[in-house]
């Protein structure tokens, strides 16, 4: 049976959570051997010039190999210089490459813009409230009031300047950017390499039930989820459900936070492991039920869409 969040506060807590080079050669040359025999002029003198112009062929041939040696030698530079790791191409190496990217920035803390922004959709697949309806569709839309709009977020972003504390970068208030290591919670991971050179890692997660996000300062995270985004704490919204108003007027609450199909796109220069940008995705279905003033409310499903976007990073 489905459950449900069917308060203002309830939902709007949520929301509110859920912004948290070479030498030359050396010259040879071999002078002409007299023995006994008698040398004319003109034949020395022939011998000399042959000599001469055998001598003058080695080096050029000298030369020339010098030349190629120095120039093949400058092109397999070249090639060291500008060769890339290869594509990950296993869904473990596509993590691996995502985890020493992410962990890296974590170190490195270079400068970034950062924007989070919340969607709540109210159409027939998005929202299906069977009892209370009224009361969650109006409640509902305060709880949109809550929200920061795209347009807000992008007016008004996160500005970090390098050699910050990395606290907002994901996995959010942890040393690390990334610590899942189960590829078995990875429903697809891809890699493609960019015109321009980059790498554009893709990794979507399985389903998750009320994931927990990593601690502050943890380096274990007590959910897949929490191992590479910063999901909403249940426990935190359930402590704040059982206190002061929100018990006064909601009563017997129960839900289910479902993280589905939440994605992280990295894309990254490949070379020196620098981010160019990162984009997370976090998808919740929330269904629950409850009353709120005496009214029971039923909501079979209403989902919750969250975006971060990272940008404009220098190292």
């Amino acid at each position: 049976m489905k459950k449900i969040i069917a308060v203002i506060m309830a939902v709007s807590m949520l929301l509110a959570l859920a912004s948290c080079g070479s030498k030359p050669a050396t010259d040879e040359s071999t002078e002409p051997v007299s023995e006994s025999e008698k040398v004319t002029e003109e034949s020395l003198t022939s011998e000399t010039e042959e000599s001469s112009t055998e001598a003058q062929s080695k080096d050029d041939a000298e030369s020339t190999d010098a030349s190629e040696t120095e120039t093949s030698g400058e092109a397999e530079t070249s090639e060291a210089e500008t060769e890339k790791p290869a594509l990950p191409s296993t869904t473990a190496e596509i993590l691996a490459a995502y985890t020493a990217v992410m962990n890296q920035a974590k170190k490195d803390a270079p400068a970034f813009n950062k924007v989070e922004y919340q969607v709540l959709p109210d159409d027939s697949n998005s929202r299906v409230v069977s009892k209370g309806g009224t009361v969650v569709n109006a409640a509902l839309k305060v709880a949109a009031n809550f929200m920061v709009t795209e347009k807000d977020a992008k007016a008004d972003p996160e500005i970090k300047e390098k050699g910050n504390n990395m606290r907002s970068w994901p996995v959010c208030k942890t040393p690390m950017g990334c610590m899942l290591t189960d590829t078995s919670a990875i429903k697809s991971a891809k890699c493609e390499e960019l015109s321009n050179g980059n790498y554009k890692i893709t990794i979507v997660l399985k389903d998750e039930a009320n994931p927990e996000p990593t601690p502050d300062g943890g380096t274990v995270s007590p959910s897949k989820h929490g191992a590479v985004f910063s999901p909403l704490s249940k426990k935190e919204i359930d402590e704040t459900l059982q206190g002061g108003i929100v018990s006064a007027v909601a009563k017997e609450i129960s839900y289910n936070l479902i993280y589905h199909d939440c994605t992280a796109v990295l894309v990254y220069d490949p070379s020196n492991n620098h981010v160019v940008s990162l984009d997370q995705t976090m998808r919740v279905t929330i269904s629950g039920q409850g009353k709120v003033v005496g009214i029971q409310m039923v909501v079979d499903k209403q989902e919750l869409i969250d975006y971060m976007e990272i940008y404009n990073i220098k190292y």
